[in-house]
């Protein structure tokens, strides 16, 4: 018998594990800012007419937040709504939020591409917001007796930096770390000494020969013994030897 250590297989390192796990913390981490940023005020304004404030309104991705205002701008805005950005923001969040939620399961392929998706969906659509807060701000304006006053909020910081986090996420999900698929190899712990695996010694080779011919002896044989008693030996009382017939005579 012949034994032959035998290793078992080292166990093997999933390639991109680290650029999944990071992608799937920060996915979360951009869900929940631009989700918690819709419902902070975006931008304000204050209009004040020889320095008497004249209205102060502040905008959310929902609705509007009036502390002070025109009777003709209440009933205005009584009819009317803002821009809904956080239709589109919370929508891209929760797909996002999949696929962050996905990184951490076997569904590496489907995550990779929910991640891709969500993470473009919410800065595409925090893009969107930020030229129309961009193009309020243009209404800044200073004279004599008016003064218009428009300002960022504490939501659209808020909301610009979930969606900074979710361009990180799209780039760990599209480059980070080779290829997000899962290793169906099994896993063997390493034993301090290795496996003797036993594996019998081949055959003679004179075994395969083939067997000789039914009743042919091998040339090298012994011949068998005769059937018969040999000569030397006294046949008992009345019993003939051997050769000899009553009939014969005595010579």
């Amino acid at each position: 018998m012949t034994s032959v250590p035998q290793y078992p297989p080292a166990p093997v390192t999933e390639p991109g594990a680290v650029s999944r796990l990071l992608a799937g913390i920060l996915g979360v981490i951009a869900a929940a800012l631009v989700v918690a940023g819709t419902f902070l005020p975006i931008a304000a304004s204050q209009v004040t007419v020889a320095g008497r404030l004249q209205s102060s309104i502040a905008i959310t991705a929902w609705d509007r937040q009036v502390e002070a205002a025109p009777q003709i701008e209440r009933d205005l805005f009584a009819i009317s709504h803002v821009p809904r950005y956080g239709i589109p923001l919370t929508v891209t969040a929760v797909v996002l939020l999949v696929g962050a939620l996905l990184a951490f399961t076997r569904f590496r392929t489907a995550a990779r591409i929910v991640l891709i998706t969500g993470g473009a969906a919410v800065a595409g659509a925090a893009w969107t917001m930020g030229m129309d807060v961009s193009s309020t701000l243009s209404y800044e304006q200073t004279s004599d007796n008016v003064v218009s006053h428009y300002t960022t909020g504490t939501g659209f910081w808020v909301l610009l930096g979930g969606a900074v986090v979710a361009v990180l996420v799209l780039a760990l999900a599209a480059f980070g770390g080779g290829r997000w698929t899962t290793v169906w190899l099994p896993y063997y712990p390493v034993p301090d000494e290795p496996v003797i695996y036993s594996i019998p010694d081949p055959a003679p080779a004179d075994t395969w020969a083939e067997p000789p011919a039914q009743g042919v002896l091998p040339e090298d044989a012994e011949a068998p013994s005769p059937p018969f008693p040999p000569q030397d030996v006294v046949p008992a009382p009345g019993v003939e030897p051997p050769g000899k017939h009553r009939d014969d005579l005595d010579m």
